[in-house]
Parts: C-alpha cells; sequence; structure tokens
C-alpha cells in the first residue's frame, strides 16, 4: 500500500461492520486501514467484538489509534453505547462508515416475515439510527462525512435467484443515503453511497460456501470472477479507496452519489 498522504489527518472516524468474519481481508476492514494509514482516529465497531479488536490491532501495529466496540445496528442501544463510548475516546465523530449487511434466502417463498424485517432493520434502519446519533455530532462541528456501503444488487437484478430482502434494502439505502444528502447540505455534511459488485471477501465465499456443496460452491464463486468486464472479482481495497475519496474533506461537492464500484459489471450484464 501506498504511504499515508494524511487525507483525513486529524479526523475521525467510525465503521459499523469493521471487522471481517473468518480470515482475510473485509471491506469494513480494509476502510478501517486506509483512513487510518491517512491520519484519522478509528472507531471500529462490530457485532463481533473481537473480529473489531482484530481491526484494531492491525490499525495499531501500523501506529495508528483505533478503539474496539461492540454493536448490532438493530439494537438503538447498542449503537447509542457504542457512539457515546467514540466521542468519549476520541471527543467527537467526523466520519461514519455504514459497512453492514445482511441477507435472506433467495427466491419469494424463501423468506419469511422475520427474514425480511431482520434484513431491513440491519441494512436500512441500522444506517438510520448511527446517522440519527452521530448527524448531531457533526452539526455541532460544522462538518461531516457519512458513507453508506449499498450494493449493485440495490440497481438491478441480473440472472439467478434474486433475494429479495436485501435487493431491496440496498436500494432503499441508497435513498435514504440521497436524503440525507439534501437535508443537511448546507450545514457542511456530504452523505454519498458506494456501490459495490463482485467483491472478493471472506464473507461473500462464506455465503456460497454455507449453503452448497463444496464443488458447486467452488464453481460459483469462479463463475463470479467470470462475469467482470475486467475479467476478476474486485478486492476490499477498491471499496476501501472509494470511501476514502468520499470521505476527505476536498470531495466536498460530491453530495448524494451513488459512487458504483464495479469494474463495469451492471453495465455489461442483462437484467433478468
Amino acid at each position: 500500500m501506498t504511504a499515508s498522504k494524511g487525507r483525513v489527518a486529524g479526523r475521525t472516524a467510525i465503521i459499523f461492520g469493521g471487522g471481517v468474519a473468518g480470515d482475510g481481508m473485509g471491506n469494513g476492514k480494509a476502510t478501517a486501514l486506509i483512513l487510518a494509514r491517512e491520519g484519522a482516529r478509528i472507531a471500529v465497531a462490530d457485532i463481533v467484538q473481537e473480529r473489531a479488536r482484530e481491526t484494531c490491532a492491525a490499525i495499531e501495529a501500523e501506529g495508528g489509534t483505533a478503539v474496539a466496540l461492540a454493536c448490532d445496528v438493530a439494537d438503538p442501544a447498542m449503537v447509542a453505547d457504542a457512539v457515546s463510548r467514540a466521542k468519549s475516546r476520541f471527543g467527537g465523530i467526523d466520519i461514519l462508515v455504514n459497512n453492514v449487511g445482511i441477507g435472506a434466502g433467495a427466491g419469494l417463498f424463501a423468506h419469511e416475515e422475520a427474514d425480511w424485517d431482520r434484513v431491513f432493520a440491519v441494512n436500512v434502519r441500522g444506517a438510520f439510527t448511527t446517522a440519527r446519533h452521530i448527524v448531531p455530532l457533526m452539526l455541532q462541528a460544522g462538518y461531516g462525512r457519512v458513507v453508506n456501503i449499498a450494493s449493485t444488487a440495490a440497481l438491478r437484478t441480473t440472472n439467478g435467484m434474486p433475494s429479495y430482502a436485501y435487493a431491496a434494502s440496498k436500494a432503499a439505502l441508497i435513498q435514504f443515503t440521497q436524503a440525507l444528502a439534501l437535508e443537511f447540505a448546507n450545514r457542511g455534511i456530504r452523505a454519498n453511497a458506494v456501490v459495490p459488485g463482485m467483491i472478493d471477501t471472506p464473507h461473500a465465499s462464506a455465503a456460497f460456501r454455507s449453503r452448497l456443496p463444496a464443488e458447486e460452491a467452488d464453481r460459483i464463486i469462479a463463475a463470479r470472477s467470470g462475469t467482470s468486464p475486467t475479467g476478476g472479482q474486485g478486492s476490499p481495497w477498491d471499496v476501501a479507496h472509494s470511501v476514502l475519496f468520499l470521505a476527505e474533506e476536498a470531495v466536498g461537492y460530491v453530495n448524494g452519489a451513488a459512487l458504483i464500484v464495479d469494474g463495469g459489471f451492471t453495465l455489461a450484464t442483462p437484467s433478468w
């Protein structure tokens, strides 16, 4: 990785979903590392605190400053506590990254009402709740950057069995981001979304391996790479650098954008 240029020096960032399940690199952990390398103090929140601690340890090993927090974004009390702890440690929060997302079964009849509600509670209401607690801190400072991680599933349905709740929730997240961008545009706050396509993460691989025979999972994972015009899946670092771009003070006239990070996948893939 390139040396720090201090692009977010002196800022404090909180990343919900900043851990990674299993070995390897995920979008949240990569984002935390990139922001730390560029000078930010980092609060890493994850539903599994040990994952947050692992990300913090990686940051601290490089000389950065970080604190690990346990948080299920679907629980408003846990969000309030995480924000309070981050504020107590660092004095404020300048950058909010919502990198949280879960899915449900593929196909209409694979969803139960409880599955649908849980997906929306995490993927959409979670971002609403974190914003409700953190935007007031940004308003006090007259500055803030909110970056929500959506998905190309929000933009179009491609061949395959769709996950209705996941796609609908990520589409809602983009609309939520745009509403946030408009409401606080004249108060120093910018809100944007990163819209990843096929990204090679442990979470993505595990989603297939948990419900398919090993050989079939391997075939699908390999096929994902072939669907991109670039010839391969993206890396968590692609997502992380996109978040960094939107988190910079210098990028102050980008507001309400949905930055697609998919190697051209949504351009080249026919709709359902």
